[in-house]
């Protein structure tokens, strides 16, 4: 009789228990979602993971709705950050840079890639460097990322930017246009835009990855007054994000898919192209790194002398990195997903 009353008291304990933690997921899944805006910058693989994460709904699984929008050109994507209509900018750090030097609280918080994704493509009748003299070349906007980099590896290829003429064309896709079209002779894209150049029957005369130069390609920018009021919801967009880079590391399937709805291409070539250069070279813990914001400032140096030079070491804030890490969030991340 003993046995069957302890045996009761148990089943209406378990029966409780199921039932606090049924009303707990019931009142968890009716909790409202934290609304965030944030932004990408290029139609290129260094922007999988974010793609990855939104498409996963690894946002909301942190208790976030997020609204994502392509914002093509740094500047503009700055403004935005700056103007408080998006909190998250997945962007090179390099306008953001130059914002936090001439005194905005722009910071890099992460940052996955700093490898350069660019090239320099040219009309098939160009054969060297050297015949870029007295040519047109086309890049985003006037103080862009592509802007400055085109005229860096025009410098490190012994050319000046005063030997050719650089215009200002817009996104990638209208840079690519430019040149099939034969109104410039030659244009810096990045990502599938290298591949599809290439196959078009256009040629690479520069490939910036195997240039002397470190930046942050594919960082998280975001505004220090922002973060430091919403440290939690700072901290769930990263754990998104970076179980985003898992993702695409591990699960080439649904990344695949992904690209194919955002880089809007068929091609399966192009597509495990694109995947597998960038799996590789994605880094699972995105440590934002004071030498490499140098390397961004001495660069914008050489192409505007007049920017302050302050501490650019400071525009790398590896704080929620380093407390996630403490957390465990990665030893975490490495069980689930067996790295």
């Amino acid at each position: 009789m003993r046995a069957n009353a302890t045996n009761l008291t148990a089943t209406a304990t378990l029966t409780f228990l199921i039932f606090v933690g049924g009303v707990k997921l019931v009142r968890a899944a009716a909790a409202p979602l934290e609304k965030i805006n944030a932004s990408y910058g290029a139609i290129s693989g260094s922007m999988m993971p974010i793609w990855v994460t939104k498409e996963a709904k690894l946002f909301e699984k942190q208790g976030l709705e997020l609204n994502l929008d392509y914002i093509s050109g740094g500047p503009r994507a700055i403004m935005s950050l700056i103007g408080g209509s998006v909190q998250f900018v997945n962007h090179s750090g390099m306008p953001a840079l130059e914002a936090y030097q001439r005194g905005a609280d722009t910071a890099l918080i992460a940052s996955p890639m700093n490898q350069l994704e660019h090239s320099l493509v040219v009309q098939k009748n160009i054969a060297s460097v050297e015949q870029l003299r007295g040519k047109i070349l086309g890049m985003s906007t006037a103080g862009s990322l592509t802007d400055i980099l085109l005229r860096e590896g025009l410098r490190l290829n012994g050319i000046s930017d005063k030997d050719v003429t650089i215009l200002p064309v817009g996104d990638l896709g209208a840079r690519l246009s430019a040149l099939q079209t034969g109104r410039l002779h030659g244009v810096i894209v990045a990502g599938v835009q290298t591949v599809t150049a290439i196959r078009m029957g256009f040629k690479q005369l520069i490939d910036f990855s195997k240039l002397p130069i470190e930046i942050s390609g594919s960082g998280i920018l975001v505004r220090r007054a922002y973060v430091m009021k919403n440290q939690e919801a700072t901290l769930k967009f990263l754990k998104a994000w970076i179980e985003g880079i898992y993702l695409v590391k591990t699960k080439p399937e649904f990344s695949l898919g992904v690209l194919k709805k955002y880089v809007a291409t068929q091609d399966p070539e192009v597509l495990n192209t694109i995947y597998g250069h960038y799996k590789d070279k994605l880094d699972t813990k995105p440590t934002p790194l004071g030498r490499v914001a140098r390397s961004m400032f001495n660069l914008l140096s050489r192409s505007n002398p007049e920017i302050p030079s302050g501490n650019p070491e400071g525009f790398a804030d590896a704080h929620f990195i380093n407390q996630l890490e403490s957390s465990g969030f990665f030893d975490e991340m490495n069980r689930q997903y067996g790295k």
